[in-house]
């Protein structure tokens, strides 16, 4: 298992760790560890366009039109 060390954290919010820590009855890095999994749940997944198949040339202009496409698509 990896490791992981935070330095200059400040203290209020070390303080705000500890007592969410005892609220959950964790550890504060156990804590940090489950806030981080909750949090990253919320980012969205990378979707890609679909191949394109056969001989035909891919331009950049059909390149930057299939990431806008694909960004409106999944918002």
């Amino acid at each position: 298992m990896s490791a992981l060390i935070l330095r200059n954290i400040p203290e209020v919010l070390r303080h705000r760790l500890k007592i969410e820590a005892e609220n959950h009855h964790r550890s504060m890095n156990r804590e940090v560890i489950a806030i981080l999994e909750k949090e990253l749940v919320k980012t969205r997944p990378v979707f890609f366009p679909t191949p394109v198949k056969g001989k035909k040339s891919v331009s950049p202009e059909w390149v930057v039109q299939t990431i806008r496409k694909a960004r409106d698509t999944h918002k």
